[in-house]
């Protein structure tokens, strides 16, 4: 059963948690960096509120722990409560190619994607993340500072020497973002460990999240994570880099490129926007000798 505006009805479990997401949501709408979002921060979100209980352990029986917070955010989705595009699902793709009636006109299109390298002669800090969510709600901090993203999704030998390894350059900074735990730790060791073998030289690397010190000072909720690299599987406590929430997790990687950029981002993208008129003007001039 439903009320007039499409929630469940507000006295069923189901309806209370879609009335928390939307408020949640709607509250977003106006946070710089605060949408769009993915289910697993939403998650996160609500652990970290008391909303939502925390994960059952490994064993447990009974519904995954964030299967009613998918349900809720789709169902406000698909009553059109929010925009689709509020959340992102960073597992999927479409590939497409750009194209336009003649080159001047693909030209006057490309103007406004052309960036300058706010990092002068250096090379831009590349930033690897543990988990798909974590790189979605970052991209576009990357495309503002032009910086390399790669999500690494755990243990990804294949993925490092054949993407990741050949953007980089010994001494290049390295921001990283994953999980404290026991797996998470070495996820990290070895994805450094793999770059620098590959590379022939050290990176300047820097773990942004999620720090010891993070965890106690927010008081994150700890989860007891199954590692299933053991047979049987073995339960280790767990902090999830998402529990730190979206807005933070952007902020820490602002300011982490703000301190290490030679110039304002904003002085940056000024020099973008004349630049941008000027060759729009000129490909204008190119058009009107053409007609």
């Amino acid at each position: 059963m439903t009320d007039d505006n499409g929630l469940s009805a507000p006295g069923s479990k189901k309806g209370k948690l879609q009335r928390t997401i939307l408020k949640m949501l709607r509250a977003r709408e106006h946070q710089p960096d605060g949408l769009p979002t993915n289910t697993r921060f939403i998650y996160y979100e609500l652990v970290q509120t008391g909303i939502v209980p925390k994960p059952r352990k490994e064993g447990a029986s009974g519904r995954r722990s964030a299967q009613n917070t998918c349900e809720a955010v789709f169902w406000l989705r698909d009553k059109g409560l929010i925009p689709w595009g509020w959340i992102v699902d960073e597992t999927r793709a479409v590939i497409a190619y750009r194209h336009a009636p003649s080159v001047l006109d693909y030209l006057k299109d490309t103007v406004p994607l052309a960036r300058i390298n706010p990092w002068g002669d250096e090379l831009p800090p590349a930033i690897p993340c543990e988990s798909r969510s974590l790189a979605g709600v970052l991209r576009n901090v990357a495309y503002e500072y032009m910086v390399q993203i790669a999500p690494t999704n755990g243990q990804c030998g294949g993925f490092l020497r054949t993407d990741v390894a050949p953007l980089l350059s010994p001494g290049q900074r390295v921001g990283y973002l994953g999980d404290q735990d026991l797996c998470g730790g070495q996820i990290e060791a070895n994805t450094r460990k793999v770059l620098e073998e590959l590379i022939g030289g050290e990176l300047d690397w820097h773990r942004i999240a999620i720090t010891e010190r993070q965890v106690e000072r927010h008081q994150l909720p700890v989860i007891s994570k199954p590692d299933r690299r053991y047979k049987p599987a073995r339960c280790h406590d767990a902090v999830e880099t998402e529990a730190l929430g979206q807005t933070f997790i952007v902020n820490l990687v602002r300011e982490w490129l703000d301190r290490l950029l030679p110039e304002p981002i904003a002085d940056v993208r000024e020099r973008e926007r004349i630049e941008h008129a000027q060759i729009r003007a000129a490909l204008a001039r190119i058009a009107r000798r053409r007609s």
